[in-house]
């Protein structure tokens, strides 16, 4: 079963993001904990991590440095004030949202689960396809 680990401080975030990602064939981890979210990882690699870093929080840059230092393909969603960060192993693309209103929060919501079905998908392929030159 494919693994997707929340991280946000915020407890109603954690629940919101929560069931917006929740799918039958998914299991769903939400922590409030940066350490915790990074023994999660390196124990059992997920296929995707999303850290809600809409608010002011010391841990965050620690733990975008250390995730991204101890598992530089681990595929990351960020959420920031106005923008989602989408890196999918390899590169990192920005999708600008409008922050601060009802609207703006109903289109970083869609905008993350749309890029969360897109890096699944792509998870899905790296594990049922075989690297090229194994087949």
């Amino acid at each position: 079963m494919r693994r997707i680990v929340i991280l946000s401080p915020h407890r109603p975030s954690r629940e919101l993001i929560s069931r917006l990602l929740a799918e039958p064939d998914l299991s769903v981890v939400a922590m409030a904990d940066a350490d915790e979210a990074l023994d999660s990882i390196a124990e059992d690699e997920p296929a995707l991590v999303v850290v809600d870093a809409r608010r002011p929080d010391e841990d965050h840059p620690l733990l975008l440095g250390l995730l991204k230092r101890r598992h530089p393909r681990q595929p990351l969603i960020t959420l920031v004030p106005g923008r989602l960060r989408v890196f999918d192993g390899s590169e990192e693309r920005v999708r600008d949202v409008r922050d601060g209103s009802a609207e703006g929060l109903h289109l970083l919501l869609s905008e993350l689960q749309r890029a969360t079905r897109d890096l699944l998908a792509q998870h899905l392929l790296r594990v049922l396809r075989p690297p090229t030159g194994e087949a």
